[in-house]
C-alpha cells in the first residue's frame, strides 16, 4: 500500500516572519512523508508575498517541497484556505489528506507524521 499524500496549507496574511517560522517547522515535519507545503499569502498588500518568496531561497525550504501562491483576493481565512486547497498537489493531483496550519502555529518535528 503506497504512503497517503498530505498537502500542508499554510495562509498567510500580513504575518511574513510568523509565517517563514511556522514555515521552517512545517516542513522538518514534513520530512519523510509523501507531502507538500503550500503557503497561500491570502492578499496581505504589504509585502509579505515578496518577504515569504526571498525565504523560501533558504536551505531549510530544500527540505521538503514548497511552494508559494497568492489568492488574489482576501475573502477570508475560509476563502484563502480553500485556495490553497483547490490548487492541489504540485503535478495536479488531490492530496490523500489536507493539514491547515496556522501561521502562528509551530508543529513539533513529529507532529504531523503522528497525525498523519
Amino acid at each position: 500500500m503506497s504512503q497517503a499524500r498530505l498537502s500542508c496549507i499554510l495562509l498567510n496574511y500580513r504575518t511574513a516572519e510568523l509565517c517563514r517560522r511556522a514555515a521552517r517547522t512545517a516542513v522538518t515535519a514534513l520530512q519523510g512523508l509523501d507531502a507538500e507545503l503550500l503557503i497561500v499569502d491570502n492578499d496581505s498588500g504589504d509585502g509579505s508575498f515578496e518577504k515569504i518568496a526571498k525565504g523560501l531561497q533558504a536551505p531549510w525550504a530544500k527540505v521538503a517541497p514548497v511552494r508559494l501562491i497568492q489568492s488574489g483576493r482576501n475573502g477570508g481565512f475560509g476563502a484563502g484556505n480553500n485556495v490553497g486547497i483547490r490548487a492541489g498537489l504540485s503535478d495536479g493531483s488531490r492530496p490523500d489528506y489536507v493539514y491547515i496550519l496556522n501561521s502562528d502555529a509551530f508543529p513539533a518535528p513529529d507532529a504531523i507524521r503522528l497525525l498523519l
